[in-house]
């Protein structure tokens, strides 16, 4: 494994190592052992948006085609799980309509909520900046001034989770004001009428209640999504990370359809993907309802043609919907054995102190990855991987670009390319894969992935990107969706009512603060990577909770000193950054430190449809520590 500087010694201690036979050997001897005595519904996987379209592909090939389940997932059920979920409700789609690039070329609104963009998708970002340096009108909502609030020609700040309040309240007031796009709604939607009644009662001042901004910045924002002429809709996950993220994301798509815009050049719907394949490894089917372009596992003529291209009887591969990742570690899971490819449940998974819990108890763990991290360390085998500058293979960005990326070194020591790993190890398992590359893998892609039909190495390698769908050799891609009608069996987009639902867990007197998680400009995900780069820790080395100066005041603290934020979880021992971005009230801590990890206390309650986590509310409270700061 690399970086050994970095990784605790004694995380090695329970480890020998061992040739790559020895390995893989154990791996598959274990699998099948544990599916013999207690069933293929026993395994699970965890695939990876860090790797490659082909990885993905071959991966959730394997579990379905070789452990004979669908319990495969990947971390955006930890993400954009929510909007995935309410935009196949809404839309029958589960990616973007738009590009980027008309975010700045043609956009009059830009409406984007939950999303810190300029520091979590800087060049996004710096894009969105642009655009409104050029003249666009920019709304956000968020609960905290960030860099494009302090932009932004309204800010919507609204208390933490009452999201359906702000967009129904919205939507009362386009239909009041008579701003509905009628020939949109009588054309090309169902159900209006059923959302109209919904949002009845949410009038601007019944939404200024709930929400706490104040019922005139309400029409004033509706009214300007609403004239647009091109308003363009973007979120990320502070609108998703929430028990109700479903329904969250579902009235904003509401708003959207009513106000028509969507499916013209300029206004785009952007779910602003985290991960540098996050779409691509759900467009290929690493998810555990949906085979490749999201065609369901539950459909029988679904299942024989994926049988038919991996040369399987078709009932080896389960009609039944497999189990998300956040249902894996639940009391009482079947699991017992996991296969985890570049993913890092121990520090990424809510409430981790369940999570490690769980994941120590599995009868078998291997684990395929760059580094020894918090959950490799428990692993009965881990399988040294790739990075992407050491492999090819395809990624899918945000705006649906099929981007190719060629080798610039081979893997060190005795690694190997991911790719390399899944073909034997599926072979082992009693999956025929005889490809020679990712060049083959993403031929069988497209053979099976009627966006991606047209899709090859050698279109690749002339154009290196293109927008799906690619419905032939000779297509130019589409820049943009729904011009003519949405993937429905009958072109239309449908309205979905939704009730505004009070967060699961609210401040009181035990616990009086809101607990924010998220990303911070310098460091991703868990830290695997960005904290073994000397620049980037240099940036931000150390962790800590970002504090209104009032709060600080009232706690007797100030910048530097550290704090014990404690929820009904557990608790992390942190500094204190003063901010005013944070409203009274309210904290936020990054989510990349294992020496703070925020998931020690985040809520693991979960959204209904989706089953993701309610990382961005959790109640807390927190405790001058007696440590001094360093002065």
């Amino acid at each position: 494994m690399r970086d050994r500087v970095a990784t605790p010694a004694g995380w090695y201690s329970a480890f020998r190592e061992a040739t790559w036979e020895e390995a893989m050997s154990l791996t598959a001897q274990e699998l099948l052992r544990i599916r013999g005595v207690h069933g293929a519904g026993a395994l699970a996987a965890l695939s990876s948006a860090k790797c490659s379209n082909e990885d993905n592909y071959a991966f959730m090939r394997m579990v379905r085609g070789a452990f004979g389940t669908n319990n495969v997932d990947h971390c955006t059920r930890l993400c954009h799980s929510t909007s995935v979920a309410a935009m196949s409700r809404a839309l029958a789609t589960s990616a973007a309509s738009g590009s980027m690039r008309e975010i700045e070329e043609a956009c009059d609104v830009i409406f984007i909520s939950g999303a810190n963009t300029t520091e979590t998708h800087p060049v996004f970002g710096a894009l969105i900046k642009r655009a409104v340096a050029k003249g666009a009108r920019l709304i956000v909502a968020d609960v905290r001034r960030t860099e494009l609030a302090q932009l932004a020609d309204v800010h919507l700040q609204m208390l933490p989770g009452t999201d359906v309040a702000l967009y129904n309240g919205m939507l009362n007031h386009v239909i009041a004001a008579g701003l509905v796009d009628q020939a949109f709604v009588s054309t090309r939607t169902h159900d209006f009428e059923k959302v109209k009644e919904a949002v009845a009662a949410y009038t601007p001042e019944k939404a200024s209640r709930i929400t706490g901004i104040s019922a005139d910045t309400i029409r004033r924002a509706a009214e300007m999504y609403a004239r647009g002429p091109r308003t363009s809709t973007l979120w990320a996950m502070g609108l998703t990370q929430h028990a109700t993220g479903t329904d969250i994301v579902a009235s904003l798509l509401n708003l959207m359809l009513a106000a028509g815009m969507i499916g013209r050049w300029g206004a785009a719907m952007i779910p602003i993907r985290g991960q540098n394949n996050v779409q691509g490894a759900s467009d290929v089917g690493a998810i555990p309802f949906a085979y490749t372009d999201y065609r369901p596992v539950t459909d029988p003529a679904v299942r024989a043609e994926y049988a038919r291209a991996w040369g399987v009887p078709a009932e080896s591969l389960s009609l039944e919907r497999g189990m998300m990742v956040t249902e894996m570690v639940q009391e009482g899971s079947p699991i017992r054995a996991m296969y985890i490819m570049g993913e890092n449940p121990v520090l990424s998974d809510p409430n981790i102190a369940h999570a490690e819990h769980w994941v120590r108890g599995l009868e078998f763990l291997a684990v395929q990855d760059l580094f020894l991290t918090e959950t490799a360390r428990w692993a009965d085998v881990v399988l040294p991987g790739s990075s992407f500058a050491e492999k090819s293979g395809t990624f899918v960005n945000t705006d649906r670009h099929i981007q190719l990326t060629d080798a610039a070194l081979d893997p060190p020591g005795e690694a190997r390319r991911d790719l390399d790993i899944l073909m034997e190890l599926s072979n082992r398992l009693g999956l025929r894969t005889d490809w020679r590359g990712p060049s083959d893998a993403m031929r069988e892609i497209a053979s099976v992935t009627p966006s991606w039909r047209g899709v090859s190495y050698e279109m690749l390698e002339r154009r290196r990107s293109i927008q799906y769908p690619v419905p032939t050799p000779d297509s130019e891609g589409t820049p943009f969706l729904f011009e003519n009608g949405f993937p429905t069996p009958d072109g239309r987009a449908r309205f979905i009512p939704v009730e505004f639902l009070p967060p699961d867990e609210l401040p009181n007197e035990e616990y009086p603060y809101i607990l924010n998680t998220g990303r911070q400009m310098y460091h991703w995900h868990t830290g695997t990577m960005s904290r073994r780069s000397e620049g980037l820790d240099s940036r931000e080395p150390v962790p800590v909770v970002d504090m209104h100066p009032a709060d600080a005041i009232d706690l007797g603290v100030t910048e530097g000193d550290s704090v014990r934020v404690i929820s009904r979880r557990g608790s992390v021992l942190i500094g204190v950054r003063l901010s005013d971005r944070q409203a009274p009230g309210q904290i936020f801590i990054p989510m990349h430190f294992r020496e703070a990890a925020a998931n020690l206390l985040t809520n693991p309650q979960l959204d209904p449809y989706a089953k993701i986590a309610s990382f961005k509310i959790s109640a807390v409270r927190i405790e001058p520590a007696a440590v001094p700061a360093l002065r």
